[in-house]
């Protein structure tokens, strides 16, 4: 069935010390991720980064600490990034720009069978990776996870979970999303790379989103977002396109290619006016100068509109973030509509995104090998039953109002 994609001869290196190895604690979603990880207590992980004094630092007062590998993810060989990497069940790193950093992870977590996660919220890196090592992590075992973060689990999971309910009858569904997040200086950064990047063509004559075992997928998805602002009787209230809805909807669309959820699913979502994204009109304004003229950069971050990266928002501004997303599934029958509710109660953008991060590597670590292949995978296509337990056993609430 799609549901597990034929597990072929998985090549996992069988020397695993880790459930996980953490890459980035030493920036800001990382340093968030190592304080989840070491609050639960009971995860075999180690983390690795370029400086030991830094790691050291991130470290300090932490009543057990993990072990540590001090390695510069671009500067070193594949060689010596394969010696740490096969020491993890599965890798999770935060370092972005995912498409000026991120490869070299991906290459030799697909090489060895080994298991990847990451918080990249970059189309262009997912497509990419999809295109150069579905094949090689089919082949080799390794689940490469991409987009793990608030970018994009909410969004492809209820997606998933209303699948789940309503089953062969799902034709579509609409997600309006309410929000209160922070912007960070990595996040402004990645997304400025987003902007700025020219997506390469494609050798495969089609979009690698819909790659699935070497040709084109059967279900397509019909991605629908508002161009401008409208308004949605069922909230009350206008909503309208927001800069992350397509990485959401292309999550969407990997997961539909894999699983066959339904041929020809209508995805269409909106962001809610009533919600707060934390970027200023300056700060808008800022960004858009920067696409055109990237040296303005350090200008504006002098000055303190676009924050520095490396930086992050205060725990009492993500302590009042929140998420919640309203879904319906529109169904062959028309009526009723199954609608759900689903609930992130703290900033989804960096605390919940460590969350989200950590419990998707844990679950990736925890999947069988034989119960599902290797491949170049979003979050609900390759471990959405174990990802959503944990989710909700963590603090995310799912309620069917109607169905």
């Amino acid at each position: 069935s799609p549901e597990s994609r034929s597990a072929g001869t998985p090549n996992r290196a069988p020397m695993a010390q880790y459930d996980v190895i953490l890459f980035g604690a030493t920036g800001f979603t990382g340093g968030l991720v190592l304080e989840y990880l070491l609050a639960k207590g009971s995860v075999k992980f180690a983390v690795c980064g370029r400086s030991q004094a830094k790691l050291e630092k991130c470290l300090e007062g932490a009543a057990t600490k993990p072990d540590v590998f001090v390695l510069d993810v671009v500067a070193s060989s594949q060689s010596e990034l394969q010696d740490v990497v096969r020491k993890a069940k599965c890798v999770c790193t935060t370092v972005g720009p995912f498409a000026l950093y991120g490869e070299p992870l991906v290459q030799a977590c697909a090489e060895l069978g080994v298991d990847y996660v990451d918080t990249s919220g970059e189309s262009t890196f997912f497509r990419a990776m999809i295109e150069k090592y579905d094949a090689v992590a089919k082949k080799n075992g390794a689940r490469i996870v991409v987009h793990c973060g608030n970018d994009a689990i909410p969004w492809d999971l209820a997606v998933w979970k209303l699948w789940k309910i309503v089953g062969s009858e799902l034709t579509g569904v609409k997600i309006l999303s309410e929000m209160k997040i922070s912007a960070s200086g990595g996040t402004l950064t990645t997304a400025l790379h987003n902007m700025q990047a020219k997506a390469p063509k494609s050798e495969l004559g089609f979009d690698p989103l819909y790659l699935v075992d070497g040709k084109k997928s059967e279900c397509s998805t019909q991605i629908q977002l508002p161009k401008g602002s409208q308004f949605y009787q069922e909230a009350g209230q206008k909503g309208g396109p927001w800069i992350m809805g397509p990485v959401m909807a292309n999550a969407v669309r990997r997961t539909n290619s894999l699983l066959e959820m339904a041929p020809g699913l209508k995805y269409h979502e909106a962001m809610l006016a009533s919600s707060d994204t934390g970027v200023s009109t300056l700060m808008t304004v800022a960004m858009g100068t920067c696409i055109y003229m990237p040296f303005m950069l350090g200008l504006w971050q002098g000055m303190g509109v676009i924050p520095q990266a490396g930086s992050g928002p205060s725990r009492e501004s993500m302590d009042e973030g929140f998420l919640t997303l309203t879904a319906y599934a529109e169904t062959a029958a028309k009526s009723p509509k199954c609608k759900a509710v689903m609930k992130f109660y703290t900033d989804p953008g960096y605390k919940d995104t460590a969350r989200m991060v950590a419990e998707a590597a844990l679950a990736m670590a925890d999947l069988p090998k034989a119960q599902k292949a290797g491949g170049v995978y979003s979050p609900a296509a390759a471990c959405g039953e174990g990802l959503f337990e944990r989710l909700l056993a963590t603090g995310t609430t799912w309620e069917v109002t109607e169905c």
